[in-house]
């Protein structure tokens, strides 16, 4: 008579490369989910370095007056982040009219320096 013995389960080798399989699909969704977080940061900084542009003109524009020539700039703190905006105002042949130029950075928090995000330009009138 032949007894056989039929073992149950698997082999050491077949576990070892079962982890090494799921840990390589581990590693490329850990860099997918990673790229898409930080192309989302981009795109909501972007989004915000827009609309605080956009802000500021408008801001020029509804104004009592005309503001005179020069380079303004202050900070603002919108989001979790802190910005910089600068406006320069540029006189044009036309006295009723004058240009400005938004700029708006915004901090980075690993150098503590500035980071130019957007840039806007426009005229303001007096009408």
């Amino acid at each position: 008579r032949v007894i056989t013995k039929f073992f149950k389960g698997f082999t050491l080798l077949e576990v070892l490369v079962a982890l090494i399989f799921f840990s390589l699909i581990g590693l490329v969704l850990q860099e997918v989910t990673a790229s898409t977080v930080s192309a989302y940061l981009k795109v909501r900084d972007n989004t915000y370095a827009e609309w605080i542009a956009e802000n500021k003109l408008a801001t020029l524009r509804l104004s009592e007056g005309l503001p005179s020539p020069r380079e303004y700039k202050e900070e603002l703190d919108f989001g979790v982040d802190e910005w910089q905006i600068l406006t320069t105002v540029i006189k044009t042949e036309n006295p009723d009219i004058m240009r400005a130029e938004v700029s708006v950075l915004q901090r980075n928090t690993e150098t503590n320096e500035f980071v130019k995000r957007r840039s806007l330009s426009g005229f303001i009138g007096r009408y």
